[in-house]
C-alpha cells in the first residue's frame, strides 16, 4: 500500500512538473517581449499660435514587432511649461497590445509667439470720493488664452483710501505655459470738481516699439462737461515720454473750461525693445 501512494505520488509530480515545464515554454515562446517605438520625423516642430491641438503630433509615427503600425494610438502626454518665451517640450507616449509603453520628447517652438499684454478699460484717473477699482479698470490679453483678467494679481500698492495724492500699483499676469509679465502703473486721486472736464480717450493703455513716436492728441475720444460735447476746448499735453528708453511713460491730458475748471486723464505708454 505505502509503495503504491509512492508512485502515484511520484507520478502526479511528475505530471505537475511536465505540466509546469510546458506552460513555461509556451509562456516563454508567446509572450511579447518586442517594445513599441516612437519616431519623430525632426526634434524641434514649429508651429504657430493659431493651430490646434493636433498639429503637435505631426511627423510622430509609431510601430511595434507584434502590432505593425500603431501610429493612431500615440497621445499627447503632457506639455510643458515655457522653458524659455515661446519655447516648450512635448511628450508622446503609446502602448501596444500588451501593455508596453514607449516615450519621447521633443521641442515646440512657437514662431509668432508674444507675452502676455495688460490693456486698461478707463485711464487710472479717480475723484476722491470715487471708489477705486483697479481690478475693474486693468485687464490682460494673450495670443495662447485670450483674455486673462482673472489672473491679474496686483503685488503692492501704496493707496490710500479717500486721500488725494498719486499712487502706484505693481501688476503681475502670467498665462498658462507659466510666461509672466510685469507693470507699474500710476494711480491719481484728485479733488471732485463737478463742472470740469471729461476726457474719454481712444485707449488708455498702448505697447509701442522703440522708436515710435505716436502723435498723442490723436488718442482724444472725445471731451464732456455733464455729459454735453465739447467741440473746441484748452489742450495741454505733459509728459516725459522717450521713444529711444523702453520703459512706462505717463501722458497728461489736461483741458481747462472758460469758467476755470480743468479735466485730467492720462494714457500710459509701454515703450518695449
Amino acid at each position: 500500500m505505502i509503495k503504491l501512494l509512492q508512485k502515484i505520488t511520484i507520478i502526479v509530480f511528475s505530471l505537475t512538473l511536465v505540466t509546469f515545464v510546458l506552460f513555461t515554454l509556451i509562456a516563454e515562446f508567446t509572450t511579447d517581449r518586442t517594445l513599441p517605438e516612437i519616431a519623430i520625423a525632426s526634434e524641434e516642430l514649429e508651429i504657430s499660435v493659431n493651430d490646434k491641438d493636433d498639429v503637435l503630433l505631426n511627423g510622430v509615427t509609431a510601430y511595434d514587432g507584434k502590432d505593425g503600425d500603431i501610429t493612431d494610438k500615440i497621445l499627447i502626454e503632457s506639455v510643458s511649461k515655457f522653458v524659455k518665451p515661446g519655447v516648450c517640450t512635448v511628450t508622446y507616449a503609446v502602448a501596444d497590445s500588451d501593455r508596453h509603453v514607449a516615450k519621447k520628447t521633443r521641442t515646440i517652438r512657437y514662431t509668432d509667439y508674444t507675452p502676455p499684454e495688460f490693456y486698461m478699460k478707463r485711464a487710472l484717473v479717480y475723484s476722491v470720493d470715487e471708489a477705486l477699482d483697479i481690478r475693474g479698470a486693468v485687464g490682460a490679453r494673450d495670443c495662447l488664452d485670450g483674455d486673462i483678467s482673472d489672473k491679474v494679481t496686483i503685488l503692492a500698492t501704496d493707496y490710500v483710501q479717500n486721500t488725494a495724492g498719486v499712487f502706484t500699483v505693481s501688476l503681475q499676469v502670467t498665462n498658462s505655459m507659466g510666461d509672466s509679465i510685469y507693470l507699474d502703473v500710476t494711480v491719481h486721486v484728485e479733488g471732485n470738481e463737478t463742472m470740469a472736464p471729461e476726457i474719454q480717450l481712444e485707449k488708455s493703455l498702448i505697447y509701442i516699439k522703440k522708436g515710435e513716436k505716436p502723435v498723442f492728441e490723436d488718442y482724444i475720444k472725445e471731451v464732456t462737461v455733464n455729459g454735453k460735447l465739447m467741440k473746441s476746448y484748452n489742450l495741454l499735453v505733459s509728459t516725459n515720454f522717450d521713444s529711444d528708453e523702453p520703459g512706462t511713460y505717463n501722458v497728461h491730458y489736461y483741458i481747462s473750461t472758460n469758467e476755470g475748471y480743468e479735466g485730467h486723464s492720462i494714457l500710459t505708454v509701454v515703450v518695449e525693445e
